[in-house]
């Protein structure tokens, strides 16, 4: 008995010792998962199919209507352009049928309208959206003349305007800016190519 138990022992043992050399050596070589075997380069990790790739939800009319989001909208964007800035909007169409516009309205008053010609976006006016200013006198408004740059303008009256309106106009842009108090008793100016056209006091 003692004999074959040697006679087995002298086999497996050999066998058993090339399998763990065999294990070790294989360890050493194998390839990060990270890297190239044929080329020793970095590999960036293949995106599993768990990623999410779902579209941003488009935001909700009530959270969206603010006068940061307003500026966002660009002259020639289409709808979904908007759309993605301020929610779903209401359409209201014209007699012509390349001419529409979309209201986004909530209940204190705060109103966007934006209009499309041919799919883009050629006007967008806000209505009691933007900030206001405490400091605007007559006096200010009585130092602005036409033919004044924007920033002329804005160095008299200060830099808490909003603007209530810009839209294409012939090659150019027209533009409505607004100092408004708290009253809302404001100073209106319009700009064609950023160049005062025309004034409008409506202090009391």
């Amino acid at each position: 008995m003692f004999h074959k138990k040697s006679v087995f022992a002298k086999l497996i043992l050999p066998i058993l010792m090339m399998l763990l050399l065999s294990n070790l050596s294989g360890c050493g070589n194998k390839p990060n998962n990270n890297e190239n075997p044929s080329s020793g380069g970095f590999v960036p990790p293949t995106p599993t199919g768990s990623q999410n790739t779902a579209k941003p939800a488009t935001p909700s009319p009530g959270e969206a209507i603010t006068y940061d989001n307003y500026l966002q909208v660009k002259l020639d964007s289409t709808y979904n352009d908007v759309k993605s800035i301020l929610g779903s909007g209401r359409k209201v169409t014209d007699t012509n049928p390349d001419i529409f516009s979309y209201i986004w309205k909530v209940s204190d008053g705060k109103t966007v309208n934006i209009q499309f010609n041919k799919e883009k976006v050629v006007s967008k006016t806000q209505a009691m959206l933007g900030k206001t200013t405490s400091t605007l006198t007559v006096d200010q408004f009585n130092k602005l003349t036409k033919g004044m740059t924007f920033d002329q303008v804005v160095s008299i009256l200060g830099p808490d305007y909003q603007e209530s309106s810009l839209k294409k106009s012939g090659n150019g842009v027209r533009r409505v800016v607004m100092w408004m108090k708290p009253d809302t008793t404001n100073v209106t100016v319009a700009l064609q190519d950023d160049k005062v056209i025309d004034l409008y006091n409506f202090l009391k």
